[in-house]
């Protein structure tokens, strides 16, 4: 029993694990630079971002190339709640220097200045969960009958049960067979992995919300507006652009500042800004007219 026990903890964090990289993939990888020096890992400069929520980038006073690390704000902080000095921490080796305010520009994941790192787990443990309980659920359909009867019985409830087994039409016992002695005292549980599935794809969607990725889904017989498909993406226009916002306000203070042409954008080609919609609608507000049942997924398969 303890062995079983230690496999399910390791397969219930297992999925966890599952759904943690996942989520963090997603997450690291929706905005794209452009015209960016290529020595800098902007995978571990974004995964930076979604852990601790911002990264400074400089230029290196010997080579004057731009380099993005972590840092450690030393000293106090302006009226704003900014660093106005602070020390880089490579990934790897040591750098040993000290950055004055005009020596750095600091790029936060989102305009809120706070990590969605604990959002992110959070919702990977409430996935773990939900698919974790599918998992059991599906395997307690295979959960074999216990009955319960007389020594006597035995050999006839055995025969009836191959019989049943066999879809048999018509089953025959013998006269002195006692129904009311016998008893299945273990059922298979109820099925409700559907129901499962259906919380784990809202708990995806709204993960998806979170980090800025379009997922709708229209389900219905009747003309659908593009309107009505935009007013439903409302948090996912917000969420983008509150995550994208901060990244252009410090990549136009890197280009002024160190005479860069850097961009960002963010890589499907949706509303990067409340600026252009129309990059994702038409200018008019065309209509959908359809019989049939319409399906619009934009999200990733879970």
């Amino acid at each position: 029993m303890k062995r079983k026990a230690v496999n399910s903890q390791l397969y219930n964090y297992k999925t966890y694990l599952n759904y943690r990289d996942k989520m963090m993939s997603l997450a690291m990888n929706v905005f794209q630079f452009k015209n960016l020096n290529p020595f800098i890992d902007m995978a571990l400069v974004n995964k930076t971002l979604v852990m601790n929520g911002s990264v400074a980038f400089f230029k290196d006073d010997v080579t004057g190339d731009l380099l993005a690390m972590p840092y450690t704000s030393l000293g106090s902080l302006d009226y704003y709640g900014r660093p106005t000095r602070i020390q880089p921490i490579p990934y790897f080796g040591i750098y040993k220097r000290t950055l004055n305010r005009n020596e750095f520009v600091i790029m936060y994941d989102n305009n809120s200045k706070i990590p969605i790192y604990p959002q992110l787990t959070q919702s990977a443990e409430r996935l773990a969960l939900i698919k974790r309980g599918i998992d059991i659920n599906v395997s307690q359909q295979m959960t074999n009958r216990f009955w319960k009867t007389s020594e006597e019985n035995e050999r006839t409830l055995k025969s009836i049960l191959n019989q049943v087994d066999s879809n048999v039409e018509t089953i025959v016992t013998y006269d002195n067979f006692e129904l009311d002695e016998t008893q299945q005292v273990l059922n298979p549980a109820p099925f409700v992995a559907d129901k499962l599935n259906d919380c784990k794809k809202e708990e995806w969607a709204e993960f998806l919300e979170i980090i800025g990725i379009s997922e709708s889904q229209i389900n219905k017989k009747e003309r659908i507006i593009k309107d009505e498909i935009m007013f439903s993406m409302g948090g996912t226009i917000a969420s983008r652009f509150n995550r994208y916002e901060s990244r252009r306000k410090a990549v136009d203070e890197i280009n002024k500042k160190f005479g860069l042409n850097i961009e960002v954008a963010f890589y499907d080609g949706l509303p990067s800004t409340l600026l252009n919609p129309e990059e994702f609608l038409s200018d008019t507000n065309e209509e959908i007219d359809t019989n049939e049942e319409i399906e619009v997924e934009e999200n990733a398969n879970i």
